[in-house]
Order: C-alpha cells, then structure tokens, then sequence
C-alpha cells in the first residue's frame, strides 16, 4: 500500500517536473522563432564572404580595394547595346545621380562608365585619339570583337554592397525605362551578380525546397513508424530543434550563407533519425512487455546510451569542419554541432516526457520477437561470407582511395551554377560579345625616394607585352590605354611632361593611386575568361613569371582570380584537414566504446568506406569538388557513426548476455536493423530533395550526402557484421561496451535517471 501511494507520488511530481519545462520551453518559443525568423532574412552569399578578413590573400585583395576601389561590379549589355546607341548617356546619368542610386545624397555607385563614354574621352583632347585607334585600346574590355557592341561598368560601393538584393532589381529596372530593354533581354555578370544570383537561389531553396522537404520528411516518417502519433512527435520535435538552432545563429551574429540554407534540413533529419531509434525501441518494448510505463523506462535505458554516442560522434564529425579556413564552411560546422547537441538533449528529455502525458500507440503487425526471415537470412549470409566480404572491402578501399589524391577544388562561376543557369549564359554571352571578364590585377609599387627617378611607364609596357603574351589573357588595360600618342620625334616612354599626363590620366581613369607620403600605385589589369577549362594555376604562374621585373620594384599579383585560386587551393587542404580531424576525434571515442585501440580502429572502417570509395571515384573521374561536396566527407562520416554505434550496442549486450558473434550480430539486426534502414531513408530523402537547388554546391551536398549515407548503410549492415564476425573480429576480441560499470559511468546514469526520474 505504501509502495503504492510512493509510486503514485513520483508519478504526480514526474508529470508536473514536465509539465514544468514545458511552460519554460512556451515562453521562450515566442523569442526563437523571432530569432529563426531574423537569421532566415540575413544572407552573406558572395565567395568573398567565406573568407574572413585574417585569410592572407583577402587581406591582400582588401588592401587593393582601399587603394583603387572595391571590384565588386555589375557589368550589363544586351543585343544591341552598341557605341552609337545616345540611350546608353542617359543611363549611365540616371545610374549617377538617379535618387533610386543615391543615399543621404551621397552616390551609392563608386563608378559608372560605358563604352560610349570612353571612346568620348579618348577622341576628345588632351588624348586626341582616332575613333578606330580608340576602338583598338578598348576591345576586349568595354567593346567586343566587332568594334561596336559595348557594355555599361557599374562599381558598386561598401554601402551598396550591403544593398545588393534591391539594387540589381532597380538597375535593370533603370534599364528598361532609359534605354527600353526588357528584363529577359538584358546580360548581366560580374561578382555582384554572382553574389545576388545565390542570394535568389538560397531564397529558393528556404521558401520552397525546405518546407517540401519537412512535408517529405513527415510523410516518411509515418510510413515508417506506422504510428501518427510517434511520427507527429517526432517530427515537431524535429522542427523545435530547427529553430532552435537558426535561433542560435542570429543571436550569436551569424550569417545565412547558401551553405547554411541547409543546416535547418540537416538538424531534422537528425532529429527525426534520434526519434525513429528511440520511438522503435518504446514500440518494441511495448510489445514486448505490454506496460506503457516499463516500455517506456526500457527504451530510455535501450536508447539513452547510443543516442548520447551518436550526437557526440556527429557533433565532432560536423565540428571538424571548424578547422576550416573559410568562414562559411567553419560556421556551418559550428553552428550544426551545436545543434545536434541540442537535439539530442531535447529528445531525450521531451520524447519520454510527451510519452508520460500521451502514450503512444504501437502500429499493427509488431509481434514480440521482432523476428523477420530477411534480418534471418542476411545473418547467414554474412556468418558464412565474412572473409572475403571484409577483405573485399579493404581492397575496394584501398583501390578507390588513390584516386583522393588526384581530387581537384574549384569555386569558379561554373561550379556554383547548372550550365543552362540564366547567369552562365549571360557570362558566355558577355565574353563572346564584349570580352573576358575576369580581372588579374597587377600593382606596381613606387617609394616616394625611387617615384622620381624610375619610369612608371617603361615598366608598365614591359608588364603590358609579358601579359598579352600569356594565351589565356584577352585584354590588358592600364595607362597606357588612355596615353595619347607623343608629338612627332619624341620618345613617347620618356620625358617628365609624359609622366605627369600619365598620372594624372592615370588617377582619373582609376589605373593610379598616388598616396599622402607621395608612394605611387600603377595598376596593370589582364583579363581572362571566368568559363571554360582555364587551369587558373597554370595562368597565376605565368602571370608572376611575368611580372617578375627586378631593380627593387615591387610587383604585386591582385585581384579577385588570385583570391579564388587561393580559396580553391584552401579548399582542397580544407578536406584533408576535417576529415583527418573527424577521423581522429570519433576514432578516439570508438576505441574508448570499443575497450581496445585495434577494435575502435576496425569499428570505423564501415564509416570511413563510404568517404574513401565516393571521393576516389570522383578523383579517378577527374570530377572537380566544390564547397558543398567538401563539406560532405566529415558530415557522413559524423551522421554514419550513428547507426554503427547503435548496431555495436545491440551487438555488445548480446555477448555480454553470451550469446555467439553470429548471434549477437543477428540479435542486433532484429533490434536496430529496421530502424537504421528507416532513418537512412528518412535522412536521404529529406536531404536529398535539395539536388533540385538552382545552386550547384547545395546539389552537390544533397546527392553526395544521400550517395554517403546509403554507401554508410551498406558499411553498417554488411560490412560491420562480416567484420565482428570475420577473422578480424576474432582476431582482435572486440570487448562489450557494457562490462561493469565504473565511477564515472555510474555518477552519469545516476544524474540522467535522476533528471527523468526514469
């Protein structure tokens, strides 16, 4: 009677201590989807934004923007945009001084210049140029190979910058009123449209791919659960945990990069994969034992331990990406692991919690062994196969994995879009009509005590002929363009005269910066194409051979190519760096899971497989990774690691209750195999609805993380078990996690018991 009435008693105060953080987590609901909500309408989304301001080449890249301007630009033609066309003065007046382009009546452009307007300048004095000698200067930068179609050049300021998404609207609107092209007819490239275009293409992807996938995500999850009620939980927990964590991002000052559009999807599908284990092993206790509230307790105990594994195992395969040097890979990794861990705390206190209030109904058809032929015939399968299976594996691994070393990293414009994207066809229209787009910049560098003795121009022309020498460059603009040609019998590199034109034009047009202590910048700028197969390695090298010129002056390679080539090399290290980190780090708790360093060592060749076979076929296939895929290897390995620790658990407690290798390797088939099987479809479908993404690197992360995760199944189910059984699992006598438990385990267990009276 007593006992009954304590029983009674710690239920009542159980259900209110819920009850309690329910209220707690209500009020606080109202700040975080405010804070989701900021985070979603924040976007950092140009490739200069992934890097931050201490990564060498952009510091070098910034400190060329102080001194000749920002090189974010807009450049904008169309079918019929030529030097004749009158159209063209009106619009680059109103791109000036319109109200739409200025702000506290400063302009919100830093230049505007057309073609038009520079061949106006050429022919006029002091220059005094022919229209044809003018035209010759000018091809291959304002005006195509036809000598007539031009483009308008749009420098947009640090101000402007920060307004992007609303001003490419009004510049095409600007456009359309003055110069009457429609939109669809209008060219558009630059860095700034590659930074509104993955703006438009993350907008996309949160408003309409995401709320489609959590649609997918819910549907599959009741058709695996079988359960309205268990899928209903799960995934509004599932979309707790996704606020929670964008919540985070804001408060924290993160930024929404296209990236990032991802991690909200990513947090669910974890949720839901933690849920589904969890929600199977209530619904197999309940059929076992019958009772709600002993089901419930058994799968607290069932789930408690794998699922505290399998967040710390994932939070530091998503973690590792925080050694990356690009900012938007580093906060990805970051913020994601944050989230996970978040999850799992959230799951295992307000499933059991919710469970208390609203028990969850079993779906038919579950009987009390679980017993299934296939998870039968596998076992036997595998019981017999195991040798050559194992060895089959570490072949196929070792074969595959030499191609990682031939793998290739690129951020160029094409592989962050489809090639019948708008943005690659109007790149290739540009560059086909008007030239290259693509600038190397190169900066010659006078000290006030040489400024006076040495010629400027001599080494200009010297730089000039080295450049258009290279293949690959189009066009070279300088100076040197804007020079007039000297009077009859003059040497026209030589003379003071000529030198102070050529500053002073050069300060004009933009191609000389002459600071307060008197040190001078000459600027030299080669174009190059930004589609096609141009190894960028290859041209950084011939453009540094090139500018090589000795006697002290010092020449500095600059400009948005030597920055995306830097980024592209810190990419591919970026790889080896996370995955050599994740490794490490989820290596060293399996080996403490595992009780031995060779076990922990074989428990993770079913997690790392999928990353050495994928990445080596696409290093044998000579595929190029991006941003997205890069991130992909520490990402699965960290998700993968999930199921193989619920599978060693299961495997574990059944040796520790004696049974044989293939036996516990059956019984842990029976217990997690569905649930692995479901959670993987769960999480691939729903990550994988994103390979619709206009954005190239958000496809790349879906089809790699659902390639990954089926290739992480295949590792769980097969090549696990043929291990634990084969003559490696023998050889190395894999220890059971649950031996007797020692200090630290049982203060934990206690503490976690405690807090869900469980």
């Amino acid at each position: 009677m007593l006992r009954s009435a304590n029983s009674g008693l710690a239920e009542s105060k159980r259900r209110k201590r819920f009850l309690m953080i329910v209220v707690y987590l209500l009020m606080t609901l109202p700040l975080v989807a405010w804070g989701a909500q900021r985070a979603l309408q924040q976007s950092a989304n140009s490739p200069l934004d992934w890097v931050s301001q201490d990564f060498a080449p952009r510091h070098d890249f910034d400190q060329f923007c102080r001194v000749f301007g920002t090189a974010d630009t807009v450049i904008l033609s169309w079918p019929g945009c030529t030097l004749d066309d009158p159209r063209l003065d009106r619009l680059t007046a109103a791109l000036r001084t319109a109200p739409a382009f200025t702000e506290n009546d400063r302009p919100l452009f830093q230049n505007v210049t057309s073609g038009r307007e520079q061949i106006g300048a050429l022919t006029r004095p002091p220059i005094s140029l022919s229209r044809a000698e003018a035209v010759g200067r000018l091809t291959g930068s304002l005006i195509g190979p036809d000598g007539q179609t031009t483009c308008v050049v749009i420098g947009f300021t640090e101000q402007a910058l920060r307004q992007r998404s609303s001003l490419v609207p009004l510049i095409q609107a600007a456009a359309t009123r003055h110069c009457g092209v429609p939109r669809d007819s209008q060219r558009l490239a630059g860095p700034i449209m590659d930074g509104y275009q993955v703006d438009v293409a993350t907008r996309s992807t949160m408003n309409f791919l995401a709320p489609l996938s959590a649609a997918l995500v819910l549907v599959l999850c009741y058709l695996c659960l079988g359960s309205a009620g268990g899928a209903l939980l799960v995934f509004l927990l599932s979309l707790f945990c996704q606020a929670v964590t964008l919540a985070i991002v804001h408060f924290d000052g993160g930024t929404m990069t296209a990236l990032m559009a991802v991690l909200a999807p990513l947090i669910q599908v974890l949720a839901i994969a933690g849920g589904i284990h969890f929600v199977n092993y209530y619904f197999d206790a309940r059929a076992s034992l019958g009772d709600h509230g002993g089901a419930l307790t058994r799968a607290f105990h069932l789930a408690w331990l794998p699922c505290l594994l399998s967040a710390a195992t994932t939070a530091i395969g998503l973690a590792s990406l925080g050694v990356s040097g690009l900012v938007a890979v580093r906060e990805f990794g970051l913020y994601a692991a944050v989230g996970v861990v978040l999850t799992a705390a959230i799951l295992l206190t307000l499933i059991p919690g919710f469970g208390q209030w609203f028990p969850l109904a079993p779906p038919r058809g579950i009987d009390a062994g679980r017993s299934s032929m296939f998870w039968d015939v596998l076992a036997t399968w595998i019981k017999r196969s195991a040798g050559w299976i194992s060895g089959a594996a570490l072949v196929l691994m070792l074969v595959l994995g030499i191609g990682v070393s031939r793998l290739n990293a690129s951020v160029r414009i094409e592989t962050l879009f489809a090639s019948d994207s708008r943005l690659i066809q109007d790149y290739n229209w540009l560059e086909d009509h008007v030239g290259k787009l693509v600038p190397i910049e190169v900066v010659v560098t006078l000290p006030p005590e040489s400024a006076s003795t040495l010629e400027p121009i001599t080494l200009l022309r010297r730089i000039d002929e080295k450049l258009r020498a290279i293949d690959q460059v189009g066009a070279v603009v300088s100076v040197l363009t804007y020079l007039p040609p000297p009077p009859p019998g003059q040497d026209p590199i030589r003379g003071r005269g000529q030198r102070e034109l050529a500053r002073s034009l050069g300060e004009r047009s933009n191609h000389v910066a002459v600071e307060p202590d008197g040190t001078e910048r000459w600027r030299v700028t080669g174009l190059v194409s930004a589609l096609g197969a141009n190894d960028y390695v290859q041209i950084m090298q011939s453009v540094e051979d090139a500018v090589t010129v000795g006697g002290g002056v010092a020449v500095q390679v600059s400009g948005l190519m030597p920055l995306v080539h830097e980024i592209q090399q810190r990419l591919l290290g970026d790889l080896f760096r996370s995955f050599l980190t994740a490794f490490g780090l989820i290596a060293l708790v399996m080996t403490i899971v595992q009780a031995g360093v060779l076990p922990g060592l074989l428990a993770m060749i079913p997690n790392v497989f999928p990353a050495l076979t994928l990445f080596g076929i696409l290093g044998w296939i000579g595929r190029p990774l991006d941003i997205g895929t890069i991130m992909t290897a520490s990402v699965a390995m960290g998700i993968g690691v999930d199921d193989t620790l619920h599978f060693l658990t299961f495997y574990q407690r059944a040796l520790q209750s004696g049974a044989t290798r293939a036996d516990a390797v059956r019984s842990a088939y029976h217990h997690c195999g569905r649930a692995m099987i479901q959670t993987t479809t769960i999480c691939g479908c729903g990550l994988g609805l994103f390979a619709l993404s206009d954005f190239v690197p958000t496809q790349g992360f879906a089809w790699m993380s659902v390639l990954l995760l089926s290739a992480a199944l295949v590792g769980d189910l097969i090549i696990l078990p043929a291990i634990l059984i084969g003559p490696l699992g023998r050889a190395t006598e894999i220890a059971p996690v649950n031996r007797p438990a020692g200090p630290v385990q049982r203060i934990a267990v206690m503490m976690l018991r405690r807090s869900l009276e469980f």
